[in-house]
């Protein structure tokens, strides 16, 4: 890993709170990037299958409902302003 890299705040891992290494920078459909071990980039992964797996407007939102039994509020709220994003950067 380059040195720049390395001791880049992005790529500390969400589970474990250290850089693995094969850590990496990875691009999200919206333009930020993140860390491959981030809680960022786990919940755009989610989001993404959310989108492609939960086709209608109501079994996504049977999801979103399910993450807040789980999760609490805030989970929810923040996947689905991820799943709002990329929806948006799909629009346009």
């Amino acid at each position: 890993m380059p040195e720049a890299q390395s001791n880049d705040e992005r790529l500390v891992c969400y589970g474990c709170g250290k850089i693995h290494p094969e850590a990496r920078l990875v691009s999200l459909s919206d333009g930020r990037q993140v860390g491959s071990y981030s809680e960022e980039f786990r919940r755009h992964c989610e989001a993404l299958w959310v989108l492609r797996k939960k086709r209608s407007k109501r079994t996504r939102m049977e999801y979103l409902d399910g993450v807040a039994e789980k999760r609490g509020l805030k989970a929810r709220q923040e996947l689905r302003e991820e799943m709002l994003r990329i929806w948006q950067s799909r629009q346009g």
